[in-house]
């Protein structure tokens, strides 16, 4: 015997405990024919929570193709029908282990069979008013799904065919809403059924469903009209010892009609006995024609019940099984814990902040006991390059200026004397012509300064430099006068005292 410890099977009780995706199982909550349903939460920032019901296939099933298909199928063709009588599919998604699951809002409450029961286990049945309020709903989500349309608007002529009262949930906001489209037939599934196999519950089933696996839309409304004799009477209609006894009732034995259980129902005979119609033909032909049909025959007993009254009985009926779902979910959390949400309130602070603090209040250490420089947060590095190659491009702007004042002070070196140079050109000197060979005019004959006002170049507004900060040379009165490169000798400028001379200060 080895001793070494295998891992759990995932599927061998519960998902509690475990994320499937950004969805974190809290407890089962029930366990069908081909999957379990869980209640998640959801969590985001802020502490956003918001609970899901997670349908999973079982693991037996996880893997096998046609099963597979079917639960595709079916997130699929829910997932299209946007109605406040069917439960809305949000999501589907997959694990590596636990394969497919599919997300779907929490509805509080329980399925309309389970209320029955609760009725039945008291003694008594569901008042007529809330059955219809009920039936109507789920009528006016059937015919929604009936209604399905593809992508260009084509009918997909959709079938439910598993309209039980175990798929009908009755929720706490009083509001019944119409589920499991697993073995729903359409023209765009991705599996195909064979023919004369069944798909359903058989006691809930038209009799060309049970008979040959053949149905329409007209089956499901032979479903809802089985739906609303059990309501009504508080009894089964087509239950039997077997399945062979069942059929039986279905397809062969009179139906009884509500009245011969209580005479009060005797409005109702004329509508169940065109919704339990054997002929296709002689039954409702839409489920707006069926619901339209009930709203007529409750005017008799007062008409349909409000949504605060199904809620008032759901809350009844149902109260052990939500109580006992809401302390699994609190359980859960409390087991699981919140998960660390960012305070979102204010903005992070700077980089350093709470060390600079820190520092400020310790006491004066050795160098090596200072707390280490970390590199700063990705919320606030950025700003800081930033500050930093701004300070880094102002010193160079800086420099830049100095050297431009430094060079604008500097002197061409040439031949003459510095007296000479700093001249001002003639009032009258006529510009330079071009070179015939092409060659650029020499920059010192281009460039000269625009005269001020009085005729003085610009470079007159400087400071005059002291006079012992420069000597005239000794051979400047011996320097010749250079020439342009067209040959021609530059006009002789006028020469003028020195305590007139401007000179550049930064020179020196």
């Amino acid at each position: 015997m080895s001793d070494v410890a295998t891992a759990p099977d995932p599927f061998t009780s519960t998902l509690a405990g475990r994320r499937l995706g950004r969805y974190e199982v809290l407890a089962r909550l029930a366990s069908g024919g081909m999957a379990g349903v869980y209640v998640a939460r959801a969590l985001g920032v802020a502490g956003f929570e918001r609970l899901f019901a997670i349908k999973v296939l079982h693991p037996h099933l996880a893997h096998e193709e046609e099963f597979i298909t079917m639960f595709l199928d079916e997130a699929r063709l829910a997932a299209r029908i946007r109605h406040p009588n069917v439960v809305p599919t949000i999501d589907i998604s997959d694990t590596q282990d636990a394969g497919y699951f599919l997300v779907m809002d929490y509805i509080e409450g329980d399925h309309l069979g389970a209320l029955l029961q609760s009725a039945y286990k008291r003694g008594t049945r569901l008042p007529s008013g809330v059955t219809l309020r009920v039936v109507v709903d789920a009528l006016d989500g059937l015919g929604a799904a009936h209604a399905l349309t593809d992508e260009a608007g084509r009918k997909i002529n959709l079938v439910h065919r598993d309209v039980s009262p175990h798929n009908i949930m009755v929720s706490t906001d009083g509001i019944a809403r119409l589920t499991d489209f697993g073995v729903a037939k359409a023209e765009v599934r991705l599996s195909t059924t064979q023919e004369g196999q069944f798909k359903g519950k058989l006691a809930y089933m038209a009799p060309e469903h049970a008979s040959n696996g053949e149905a329409d839309q007209r089956s499901d409304l032979f479903s809802m009209g089985i739906i609303l004799w059990e309501c009504l009477t508080g009894r089964r209609l087509f239950r039997a010892e077997n399945h062979a006894a069942t059929l039986n009732k279905i397809c062969i034995e009179p139906i009884p009609m509500p009245s011969s259980v209580d005479d009060a129902l005797a409005p109702f005979d004329h509508v169940l006995e065109k919704a339990l119609a054997r002929d296709l033909e002689d039954r409702f032909q839409s489920a707006e024609e069926f619901a339209e049909a009930i709203e007529s025959a409750a005017s008799s007993i007062g008409g349909l019940s409000s949504q605060r009254d199904v809620s008032k009985l759901v809350r009844e009926l149902a109260a052990e099984k939500i109580s006992r779902d809401l302390e699994l979910i609190r359980t859960a959390t409390a087991e699981l814990g919140a998960s660390p949400q960012p305070d979102v309130s204010a903005p992070p602070a700077p980089a350093g902040t709470a060390r600079v603090a820190a520092a400020a209040a310790a006491p004066v250490a050795a160098p090596e006991a200072a707390p280490p420089i970390a590199a700063p947060p990705p919320a606030t590095g950025g700003r800081n390059v930033g500050m930093l190659a701004l300070g880094v491009l102002a010193l160079l702007a800086i420099g830049l200026g100095v050297a431009a004042l430094l060079m604008q002070g500097e002197e061409p070196q040439m031949t003459s004397s510095p007296l000479e140079n700093a001249q001002p050109a003639a009032a009258a000197e006529p510009e330079p012509k071009p070179d015939p060979t092409g060659q650029p005019a020499d920059p010192e004959a281009t460039a000269e300064q625009p005269p001020t006002e009085e005729g003085t170049p610009a470079e007159a507004s400087r400071t005059p430099e002291p006079q012992e900060a420069k000597e005239p040379s000794a051979s400047a009165g011996k320097a010749k006068r250079p020439r342009t490169r067209t040959g021609q000798a530059r006009p002789k400028k006028k020469r003028k005292k020195a305590d007139d001379l401007l000179l550049n200060p930064y020179r020196n």
